[in-house]
């Protein structure tokens, strides 16, 4: 009589879902880090917070120099210096705290 149920999965076995992670870049007494923070967007709130608190900065942007100085490249600012692209400019080559590509390009 309870066959025709058999094929309901209970929501107890429900999987959990993935927490948001979230990668915060600033500068403590003039040092780069690069801070990762997982929960929801009140866990990414409370650091932020918390890096103010003891004195952390965003960091600055910096200038690129390529314009008068052909022969340097431009400088991630989390990373160091970029790569020359075959396609024409620069671009960062390294990896974010989340795994994925950085973006930055010069």
């Amino acid at each position: 009589m309870n066959e025709a149920f058999n094929n309901v999965t209970p929501i107890t076995a429900a999987q959990p879902q993935a927490a948001a992670k979230f990668t915060i870049a600033a500068t403590i007494d003039g040092f780069p880090v690069s801070i990762e923070v997982e929960g929801k967007a009140d866990a990414l709130r409370g650091m932020i917070d918390r890096l103010k608190a003891i004195g952390a900065t965003p960091p600055s942007k910096v200038e690129s120099h390529a314009a008068t100085q052909p022969d340097e490249a431009p400088v991630c600012e989390f990373h160091g210096a970029m790569k020359r692209s075959n396609h024409g400019g620069y671009f960062c080559p390294k990896k974010m705290g989340d795994g994925s590509y950085c973006k930055s390009k010069g």
